[in-house]
């Protein structure tokens, strides 16, 4: 046993399941099936948490009834008997591994989009899911169900169950947050009914009665049954009230659930001005909300809960994870992001060695992908997560060379470690005296605290494989053919990009800015992508007044759905002026001068210009070597890589082509 953490890392039991720890892997969408059907990647990506440590793994949301209950095109799919044969080898490879296996079930009811179901969605009521910035998502009104079909998909459920339980799950978590069927027959916004399933609370909670009490009619007590909902809800269409919250916890316990997971709901179409995005949430910040149902329950019965509340939220962390429990505020930890980007997360943990840790930074990318893009789940710091089988293997160079690295952001480094790990002798150099590359300034804007958390990472990483570093150490065509390298890796970035306009000079790169530089008090940015934007929040965040000028309609579009959400209500909320459609024609002493839409001359008092208009990939260094040397790869930003999930697989893919 860790003394260190001796309640995190000690057993505990939901129902009959028994679990080696506190630990249990959130369920998260990955988009990666095959039809539905469970193929290699999906066992491989649960089997190397299982045996990373995690106490219990809830496979992602699997559809009950497809194809109006389809969320996206990868989801997993248990509606048919035909899918078992793929849950029981996904099941025995997370027991392989060590951990308990539940399988999320759901009906995404009026949150399913029709290019994905191909028909109007369904719902309790004829009432449209409103545009929540927390989800990026709004959509068309749906069909109101009928008693009979509630009661076949309440019935299509509870298959559901059994055939997790036939395929070796050990139990089943129900799907009721978020924009999910089970949470749209709870909140009285979405429920408008008033029959049977809907107006009281009594009545809303019905489906959901129904569906626990088949599935132990169904499965036993021996089977597990979970369920995820939210405590309450806020926001301009919340239906779930801090008294709803407390009533349903109470009746979910009574009604024969194990136990519930513990989140909370938001539908607001933008964020407060100081709302933090993912890449500023605290460690275990949602932990409160299970101490708070706890309280609601003993004084709504004089009685203590009966079954454990599994709470997180950001929970990667386990020195907050082992507060929370200590405090009591609830019973398990689920862990979601910090399981994706360190699938061994756990027993890095329990070996000591935390340090080690690959941080979740909060980019959004993982959801983004997969709900605004229809691809898979892909992650900034982790470059295996979703790509080809999920394996993460490393596998011994057959001729060990030597490696040399230009350029020590998130694409050399990940390239240099992989190439180290596999035998080689790697040289990474960097004209910086740090490592990092854009990190270092892409976590200077206010709320990007968790992207400091990848730094202390990278270096510890090429400590731990060997890598020799030459930091403050700019070299040159000449200096690396003197080096005799066997294979050279340039990951040398980019050059931002300045407009060719009069007054040009004038200007200071937004780079410049984040790394310390000074403005007057009116300042334009001109350029209004996520390094424009963020540029500006901390300028205003300092006290200048600030406009972005952005030529196309669009603010921040590089930005996942959220954070972009988040990002712009920050800089409406504090007063930042936003010109879209506009182009900056010159830049005098104390103006900058577009025109608008429609071709109007306008000015903007400037004391200070914020150039901000892009970056072209710096390969002079590439180019010049790519005919003197035999093995030469060219990655991350000088290749075009774009956003960060991209730079980090082309470092992790070049480390094991070497």
């Amino acid at each position: 046993m860790n003394n260190k953490y001796p309640l995190l890392l000690s057993p505990g039991k939901i129902g009959s399941v028994e679990l080696r720890n506190k630990t249990i892997m959130a369920a998260m969408g990955m988009s990666q099936s095959d039809n539905g059907f469970v193929n290699q990647a999906t066992i491989n990506h649960y089997a190397e948490r299982a045996k990373g440590g995690v106490g219990g793994v809830i496979v992602e949301v699997t559809c009950v009834d497809t194809p109006l209950g389809l969320n996206t095109k990868g989801m997993l799919v248990i509606d048919d008997d035909k899918y078992i044969p793929g849950m029981t080898d996904l099941a025995n490879a997370i027991h392989e591994g060590g951990s308990k296996a539940f399988l999320q079930i759901s009906h995404t009811g009026r949150g399913a989009r029709r290019p994905i179901i191909g028909d109007q969605p369904v719902g309790p009521s004829a009432v449209a899911m409103p545009y929540s910035y927390m989800m990026g998502l709004a959509n068309e009104t749906p069909r109101e169900l009928t008693i009979p079909e509630i009661k076949e998909i309440e019935e299509k459920y509870a298959q559901a169950a059994l055939r997790a339980k036939k395929a070796g799950f050990d139990g089943v978590e129900i799907h009721s947050c978020g924009y999910y069927l089970g949470q749209q027959f709870l909140s009285k916004t979405a429920n408008i009914r008033t029959d049977e399933y809907g107006g009281s609370k009594e009545n809303r909670m019905r489906f959901h009665k129904e569906i626990v009490a088949r599935i132990r009619e169904l499965c036993g007590e021996d089977f597990a049954i979970l369920i995820k909902i939210p405590a309450m809800e806020i926001g301009t269409a919340a239906g779930i009230s801090l008294f709803d919250g407390i009533y349903y916890f109470k009746e979910f316990q009574k009604c024969g659930v194990d136990a519930i997971e513990v989140l909370a709901g938001k539908w607001s179409p933008e964020a407060g001005k100081n709302e933090a995005p993912d890449s500023a949430y605290k460690d275990c910040m949602a932990v409160i909300l299970s101490l708070l149902m706890e309280i609601g329950v003993f004084f709504a019965t004089g009685k203590k809960k009966t079954i454990p509340y599994i709470a997180g939220g950001r929970a990667q962390n386990p020195v907050a994870a082992e507060k929370a429990l200590k405090a009591k505020k609830c019973d398990f930890i689920f862990i979601g992001h910090g399981l994706l980007a360190q699938p061994n997360l756990v027993n890095l943990i329990d070996e000591n060695r935390e340090d080690e840790i690959r941080p979740c930074i909060g980019c959004g990318h993982c959801i983004d992908h997969q709900l605004q893009h229809g691809g898979k789940a892909i992650c900034s710091s982790n470059p295996v997560l979703a790509r080809g089988d999920n394996d993460y293997s490393i596998k011994p160079a057959d001729n060990k060379k030597h490696v040399v690295v230009i350029g020590a952001g998130v694409a050399g480094v990940e390239a240099a470690r992989i190439a180290a790990m596999r035998g080689h002798k790697v040289d990474l150099y960097d004209k910086d005296t740090e490592v990092g590359g854009q990190m270092n300034l892409a976590d200077k804007p206010p709320f990007k605290d968790n992207f400091k958390l990848l730094k202390p990472y990278l270096e510890r990483q090429l400590e731990l494989t060997g890598v020799n570093v030459h930091l403050g150490t700019e070299v040159s065509k000449e200096d690396i053919l003197g080096m005799n390298a066997d294979a050279v890796v340039c990951a040398t970035g980019v050059i931002p990009s300045m407009l060719k306009i009069p007054g040009a000079e004038r200007a200071i790169n937004a780079n410049d800015v984040l790394a310390g530089a000074t403005t007057g008090n009116n300042v334009v940015v001109i350029g209004g992508g996520s390094i424009g934007c963020e540029t500006a929040e901390l300028l205003k965040k300092q006290g200048k007044n600030v406009a972005i000028i952005e030529m196309t309609d669009t603010l921040a579009s590089n930005t996942g759905k959220t954070n972009q959400t988040i990002l712009l209500s920050h800089l409406k909320g504090h007063g930042v002026k936003l010109f879209t459609e506009a182009a900056v024609q010159s830049i005098t002493d104390k103006t900058v001068v577009y025109k608008d839409k429609d071709g109007n001359e306008k000015s903007l008092p400037a004391d200070s210009v914020v150039m901000s208009v892009g970056n072209k990939p710096n390969t002079a260094l590439y180019e010049s070597l790519k005919d003197e040397i035999k093995e030469i790869y060219n990655i991350g930003d000088s290749n075009g890589g774009g956003i960060i999930p991209n730079a980090v697989y082309d470092g992790y893919t070049v480390g094991n082509q070497l």
